[in-house]
């Protein structure tokens, strides 16, 4: 899925006939969506399998995928550091960060979890002892 997640979601942005519903910001690292209504009318029903058909199912796979929400704007605007505008190779870069930052997360979820499960047979195996004595 995110071999064409990537690409779509810049074509879209990148695309001058959609600047009334998505656009480049003026710095050209982040994307405004405009018209969340016509994004999900007009745009998404074309990219169904990168983003699904309704907004808040688009605002998932942005999350998911590595774009982080600009706080204290009136509009919706996501960035990325490897999302810009002009630059498209470095897409792969955007993967590669995000694949990057997501098995960290598993794996600092593993090992608490790990670590739980030996404290809880540390406490269980104490528990025991006083038992018997």
């Amino acid at each position: 899925m995110w071999i064409t997640f990537y690409p779509s979601i810049y074509e879209i942005v990148d695309d001058p006939s959609l600047d009334a519903i998505i656009s480049w910001s003026k710095s050209n690292h982040i994307f405004i969506v405009w018209d969340p209504e016509a994004l999900q009318r007009e745009v998404l029903p074309n990219y169904t399998m990168q983003f699904g058909r309704d907004y808040s199912r688009f605002l998932s796979q942005i999350k998911h995928y590595g774009f982080k929400r600009i706080r204290g704007s009136a509009q919706w605007e996501f960035g990325h550091k490897y999302f810009v505008r002009g630059q498209p190779e470095l897409l792969d870069d955007m993967l590669i960060d995000v694949e990057t930052e997501r098995m960290a997360k598993f794996s600092a979820k593993l090992r608490a979890k790990e670590a739980a499960a030996k404290a809880k047979a540390e406490a269980e195996h104490r528990l025991q002892r006083l038992l018997i004595i």
